[in-house]
């Protein structure tokens, strides 16, 4: 008895087999949902969450030129930032609070 020739398999296309797995997926949620199963919002946070995760993020934008950036126009040579003097760190404490013996302004209407 001969054995019969085993035949390489073709390579299967992704699109075809992506396709087909998102049918049978929904085929799937659409019985669990008409069997009462699951609730036609649970079908749609899924489908939802689903979505999401087959998305890439969106690649964060990066912020604008640094403060220390110098803008040269072309042909004009770069020269350099002068770092050589102290840096200037802004006083970010809050103001202090007026003496309690001051009475803050107040504007006196007559409604007659």
């Amino acid at each position: 008895m001969t054995r019969p020739s085993k035949q390489p398999t073709p390579p299967k296309d992704p699109a075809v087999e992506a396709e087909f797995l998102r049918k049978t997926v929904l085929g799937i949620l659409s019985v669990l949902e008409t069997k009462g199963l699951l609730s036609s919002q649970e079908v749609d946070g899924i489908l939802r969450a689903a979505r999401a995760a087959a998305t890439p993020p969106p690649t964060p934008r990066l912020g604008g030129p640094a403060a220390t950036t110098q803008w040269v126009r072309p042909g004009q040579p770069h020269q350099p930032a002068d770092r050589s003097g102290p840096v200037a760190i802004p006083d970010i404490r809050r103001a202090p609070e007026p003496e309690p013996d001051e009475k803050p302004p107040v504007i006196d209407i007559d409604l007659k």
